[in-house]
């Protein structure tokens, strides 16, 4: 690994090692001196310990000595280094007296001044003593270190050698400033020196050299990765494959950067120029590019200097046009950078950024940096940086600098706009994450320190909570305090107490908002924007009004879910599409706020999203899509953190379970604790909407009757009495038809159809299915007929199926055999794709026939598929071969084939056989059990027809 692609450089070595082997004269090439020229950690050093062993095996004598910054100052270092690798003999000893009195006379000289001329001649003239002895390499590493006394003795050797066999053999970063550079350009005269290069590995270099460490398999698959992060430095991707092979055990199948790159960069770094440390530290600290502007301020030089340092760390494949190269040297760079100097820079670049007009968010990741806010504007700089943070969506990066501005500020009202700010951001991760800071705000508002249009998303978020009374005091003491001369605040105000009122329709506020007394069209067009989503909902639940469907998508293509002061409008627009059944275009925009970062981003609305996307599934009839989309937006969220808000995903999933026959998973909804405010709210009404719905489907109709004349009583006190909002007198009839009550289900659900507008589609198809049951001794094909009509209008293919079953019995009882087969059949395809069980039609008791002649009640027998169950208990109650065909729509064969396989799966050969199998040869019987009801467990009712 370590001599990868170096074969050229060592060729030229092993023939200059050659030519000292030949008679004077007679050498390839004549000159005595060799630098090997190359970035920092190119192998250089490498090359000449290669050198140094191929001198040894040919039997040629090799000095070696390496240079430093830290003895450029020590007056014949390097050659003292050369003379200890001589034998201890007589020669040696006269060098080394030579040398004690040459550190004494340049000890006595001041830095730069010329030492005598004649000290150098007795030292040079000893060295070249050695070549007598036979051939020669002298090898200085790093020569541009050197001390100068040491350059002179080796300028006077290299003046005297030619024709001798002696070879100076010397490496140089070639952009490190030599100490002295007269002194060092005297001895690498161009005329008698041959620069060998030492370049960067390539990919192909790079790959060969990890093969011979790690082998082929891993070196393919990291090869690449490696060179971009090492950009070919040999010491770096040595490095590298260390720290993967320290990294073996844990699995890495990518190329990690540890301690022992680390440690590479830290030394290239340290053996370049200290400008170019410098320099580096600027570029990890500041994440800039090679030429911006921030480079030559920080390290304190003109930009040209700067940019001349650092050439030598470009060069070495650690720098790039963009910056440091990888992310990975930046790391290595900082972590050996003491933390004091880290912030030192961070508040350097902080006040350079700020004095520049930079953006608040790009002064603020140095400010975050920084160990103190020593000065007023850098908290003020903190807090513009959260806000803008938030506003482009970036949470995490707003709470960073919010938590700061907060901790570190000392003015009292910039702490109260950071803890409000801090409420907005924290809402979006976890709702329940803001409540810490509501309580300061509230504070901060009770001292002045908060004005309206601050406090208006924390008052949101006591709302969503539940706090309602504390909300109602904010407001009223934000009234107190409001100034009808400011219009942003006053209409701040103005639409806060229309929030409130949406969310909570019964609270009262005996406080007028202010009136601006400037009518800024600025500010008047915004408050209208933010109202929207309260007078739309209310124009489509009150009058079906397809306008304001127009409105809510003129509204979404105008906001979205970034700011959550809009996020309210989005949401009740979107509502506003699903209550007027345009299901298509409400999931279509669905999908286009989900697809935002900031909503895949943030749990809270990327949970409403997944609620209201469950409300359409489960309008569509997609009951299994409805759970699970309920079950995602509960999962995104605690039951806390979702406030009374949880009354929308939890009635979603209640309802969908309950149709889809999972009944005790239903009831499981309804063990999550839900705060009691909750029924102060809209949520709550759908949250009962469903407990009645399930209490219905369990045979429980006085408790859902009891539930949904609540709906009612909260709807008439709010004066919120809309059908569209909760169609609680269809639902409390339907109750009442369970009870035995019909002129009273027939009553009330005639009273829905006159509440109800044109635009009210589904729900008039659902009351004029419950008025059919209800009526008695009048035709119900009409109104099943026109509540199927509209279903098909709406698209809701659950109601629809229930429909179609009710109107497949009354065709069933009219003698109209075919139309009932053909609704039946409609009736069970829609069910199979909804996910229900067999349906079972809403025909008021005493109507449709004898008593056990219901086809679609059957004794669940194991070992039966579910017609075949049907079949055999109409034949266990009696019936023939032809009534049972005519009541399941089959064919008199069909029937005899499957009383067949019936008898020999039950082991029995009659009707009173099979009576008896299936308990039903007692007077009057009936079918324990219904036909789609899960076997297991045992006594779960599947039933979860309405």
């Amino acid at each position: 690994m370590e001599l990868s692609e170096r074969s050229h450089q060592l060729d030229l070595l092993a023939r200059r090692l050659g030519d000292l082997r030949r008679p004077a004269g007679q050498a390839v090439d004549a000159r005595p001196v060799i630098a090997l020229t190359g970035p920092v950690g190119a192998g250089k050093t490498t090359l000449l310990q290669a050198l140094a062993r191929r001198a040894t095996d040919a039997g040629v004598r090799f000095l070696g000595a390496s240079a430093s910054r830290a003895e450029r100052a020590v007056p014949l270092e390097v050659v003292r280094q050369l003379v200890r690798a001589t034998p201890p003999d007589d020669a040696r000893a006269r060098l080394e007296r030579l040398l004690d009195q040459g550190v004494l006379t340049w000890s006595d000289l001041d830095d730069g001044q010329e030492g005598p001329a004649r000290t150098i001649a007795a030292i040079g003239g000893a060295l070249l003593e050695l070549a007598a002895r036979g051939p020669l390499v002298i090898g200085i590493d790093d020569v541009h270190h050197a001390d100068v006394p040491s350059l002179r003795c080796l300028d006077y050797v290299a003046r005297r050698i030619p024709g001798l066999p002696v070879l100076i053999v010397l490496t140089e970063a070639p952009r490190t400033r030599p100490w002295h550079p007269e002194v060092y350009a005297e001895l690498l005269q161009p005329a008698r020196l041959h620069r060998i290069r030492v370049p960067l590995l390539t990919l192909d270099g790079t790959h060969r050299a990890l093969a011979d460490r790690l082998g082929a398999p891993t070196a393919r698959s990291i090869a690449e990765e490696t060179h971009r992060i090492s950009g070919g430095n040999p010491l770096l991707v040595q490095a590298l494959a260390d720290d993967h092979l320290a990294a073996v055990p844990r699995g890495a199948a990518r190329p990690e950067s540890g301690e022992a790159f680390r440690e590479a960069v830290l030394s290239c770094l340290y053996r370049c120029e200290h400008l170019v440390l410098k320099a580096a530290r600027a570029l990890a600290v500041t994440d800039e590019p090679l030429h911006g502007a921030l480079l030559p301020q920080l390290v304190d030089v003109r930009a040209e200097s700067a940019l001349l340092a650092i050439d030598e760390a470009t060069s070495a494949g650690l720098i790039t046009e963009g910056g440091l190269r990888h992310p990975a040297v930046g790391r290595a760079v900082l972590d050996g950078t003491t933390a004091e100097e880290r912030a030192r820079l961070h508040r350097l670049a902080a006040c350079l950024l700020h004095e520049d007009g930079e953006s608040p968010v790009l002064v603020a990741r140095h400010l975050l940096r920084t160990d103190s806010l020593a000065e007023p504007w850098m908290a003020r700089t903190l807090l513009d940086a959260g806000e803008q943070a938030l506003l482009d969506g970036e949470v995490d990066a707003a709470l960073r600098f919010l938590r700061r501005a907060h901790r570190d500020g000392t003015d009292e009202c910039l702490r109260a706009r950071a803890r409000s700010a801090l409420a907005r951001a924290e809402w979006r991760l976890d709702p329940q994450g803001a409540m810490p800071h509501l309580q300061g705000v509230a504070s901060a508002v009770r001292a002045g320190h908060l004005g309206s249009t601050q406090a208006a998303g924390p008052i949101q978020y006591l709302l969503w909570h539940g706090q309602i009374d504390k909300a109602v005091e904010l407001v009223r003491h934000l009234g107190d305090r409001a100034d009808s001369s400011d219009p942003r605040s006053a209409a701040e105000l103005l639409v806060t107490k229309g929030w409130m009122a949406t969310l909570y329709p019964g609270v009262t506020i005996d406080h007028q908002a202010p009136v601006p007394a400037r009518r800024d069209p600025l500010t008047i067009a915004k408050v209208k924007q933010r109202l929207q989503g309260v007078t739309m909902l209310a124009s489509v639940l009150e009058r079906g009004d397809g306008g304001a469907v127009e409105e809510a998508e003129r509204v979404l293509s105008t906001i979205g879910l970034d700011d959550e002061r809009d996020m309210w409008t989005a949401i009740c627009a979107l509502i506003t599409m699903i209550y007027a059944d345009r299901l298509d275009l409400a999931g279509e925009w669905c999908g286009r706020l989900g697809r935002s970062a900031t909503v895949s981003r943030h749990p809270t609305p990327a949970a409403m999203l997944a609620a209201l996307d469950a409300a359409i599934a489960g309008r569509r009839g997609d009951l299994t899509r409805a759970q699970e989309l309920a079950d995602t937006a509960l999962n995104q969220l605690s039951p806390k953190g979702w406030g009374v808000v949880i009354g929308i995903p939890l009635a979603i999933r209640l309802r969908a379970l309950t149709f889809l026959g999972e009944l005790d998973a239903a009831a499981a909804c309804l063990q999550v604790p839900v705060p009691q405010v909750l029924f102060e709210t809209p949520f709550g009404l759908h949250y009962l909407h469903a407990r009645g719905l399930h209490a219905l489907a369990t045979g429980s109709p006085e408790s859902a009757l009891a539930d949904f004349q609540l709906c009612g009583q909260l709807m008439a006190a709010w004066r919120l009495d809309l059908p569209a909002l909760i169609p609680w007198r269809t639902e409390s009839a339907r109750a009442l038809l369970q009870l035995g009550r019909r002129p009273q289900a027939e009553k009330l659900v005639r009273e829905e159809l006159g509440r109800l507008r044109p635009g009210h589609v589904r729900y008039r198809a659902a009351a004029l299915r419950v008025l059919a049951a209800a009526e008695d001794g009048r035709d119900p094909i009409p109104h099943l007929r026109g509540s199927v009509r509209l279903l098909r209008q709406c698209g809701d293919r659950m109601e629809l199926a229930h429909s179609l079953t009710d109107l497949g019995h009354a065709y069933q009882q009219a003698g109209d055999l075919r139309q009932a087969r053909k609704a039946t059949r409609a009736a069970r395809t829609l069910a199979q794709e909804c996910g229900l069980p067999l349906l079972r039609p809403a025909a008021a008791p005493g109507r449709g026939g004898p008593a056990g002649a219901d086809p679609d009640v059957a004794v669940l027998v194991e070992g039966l598929s579910d017609t075949e169950s049907r079949v055999a208990t109409l034949a266990a109650q009696g019936h023939t071969n032809r009534e049972i065909a005519e009541k399941l729509f089959l064919t008199v064969s069909a029937i005899e084939q499957r009383l067949t396989r019936i008898y020999r799966k039950l082991d029995v050969d009659s009707r009173r056989q099979l009576a008896v199998r299936l308990r039903l040869d007692r007077p009057g019987a009936m079918p324990a059990e219904r036909l789609g009801a899960p076997r297991k467990p045992p006594g779960r009712d599947g039933d979860a027809r309405r």
